[in-house]
């Protein structure tokens, strides 16, 4: 038995640019398990909003090969228990779902069934937008007719401008993104005002997850269904999670697990809370461990793998804005 990680560049096709941070390309690692039963992958996209970095996952992954036995993780049990000194969470999850992929073929499953999954569908996506100038938003939007939503980054800069020339061109339902942008309640008030006779669908995560009062006070009056992205990792406290929002934002990669994710949206549910199954900028490859989870949510966002050039392993597609597992 062989486990490595393979660095990836990955470029863009557009400068990523959110309300903390922008870039070209992206460095993922490609996780590879060679076994007896054959040869298994998965992804780590480290995300610096949650202090991963390209060097502190090659360490941390040294010390993980360093430290076990991998003849005995030969269950979900011995899998978890060699994770939990884990503390990189776009790591744990490229070790945990490529041999949770190897221990459903020993048992002769795919990995849905393997973790009691309801069966992978073909699922609408949105597409994203990041944050550019005005004059370029009316290229941007010709090629994305075919996506019922499109889900734009914001910043309290140029939010207003940016969706009041996005709705001259398209009719799309609009998935606002601030990325914890708005610090200050009042001036967020006056740009939701702007939002009047937009499609707005769902608002993600306009403050830092540290104001949980003033969450709780949007959601009081707010006409809009509120998305909690950094609010939520691997944990949740979903009594909390749900005066705050109408709805999670589940992403592999900081929840660490597909265990946890799995849980986590059960959890939800039980608190009258939606889900989204979205994603970091990724490959096909895992892109389609999260479309493991299509059938349990009710909004996907799985289109990180459509922002790089030339994705090289076409393991999801993409027709008419519905993605499939190939």
């Amino acid at each position: 038995m062989k486990l490595w990680i393979e660095k990836i560049h990955l470029d863009l096709k557009v400068n990523w640019k959110l309300s903390r941070n922008q870039t070209t390309f992206k460095e993922n690692f490609i996780v590879h398990l060679e076994t007896g039963d054959g040869h298994f992958t998965s992804e780590i996209a480290p995300n610096i909003r949650y202090g991963e970095t390209i060097n502190n996952i090659s360490k941390e992954f040294e010390d993980y090969v360093g430290s076990i036995d991998l003849k005995k993780i030969d269950s979900i049990i011995s899998l978890s228990d060699s994770l939990v000194a884990i503390k990189l969470h776009a790591l744990r999850f490229g070790l945990e779902s490529v041999f949770l992929s190897y221990l459903a073929k020993k048992e002769g499953k795919n990995l849905s069934s393997y973790l009691n999954l309801p069966a992978p569908k073909s699922v609408a996506t949105s597409f994203s937008m990041p944050i550019i100038p005005v004059n370029e938003i009316e290229v941007y939007l010709k090629p994305l007719g075919r996506f019922s939503s499109l889900k734009i980054k914001v910043n309290a800069e140029t939010g207003v401008d940016m969706l009041q020339e996005i709705r001259r061109y398209t009719d799309a339902k609009l998935r606002v993104d601030a990325n914890e942008g708005w610090s200050h309640f009042e001036e967020y008030l006056k740009f939701e005002k702007s939002l009047d006779g937009m499609n707005i669908e769902l608002i993600e995560q306009p403050f830092p997850s540290s104001m949980h009062e003033e969450y709780k006070e949007l959601k009081k009056f707010t006409p809009y269904k509120l998305l909690a992205d950094e609010s939520i990792e691997d944990v949740g406290d979903f009594s909390e999670l749900s005066k705050q929002f109408h709805a999670m934002n589940i992403k592999l990669m900081k929840t660490g697990s597909l265990l946890k994710a799995r849980d986590l949206l059960m959890e939800a549910k039980k608190f009258g809370l939606e889900s989204m199954m979205g994603c970091m900028i990724e490959t096909t490859i895992g892109i389609s461990y999260g479309m493991l989870f299509s059938g349990m949510v009710e909004y996907v966002d799985l289109d990180g793998f459509l922002l790089v050039k030339n994705e090289p392993f076409h393991l999801v597609s993409e027709a008419e804005g519905q993605l499939t597992l190939s």
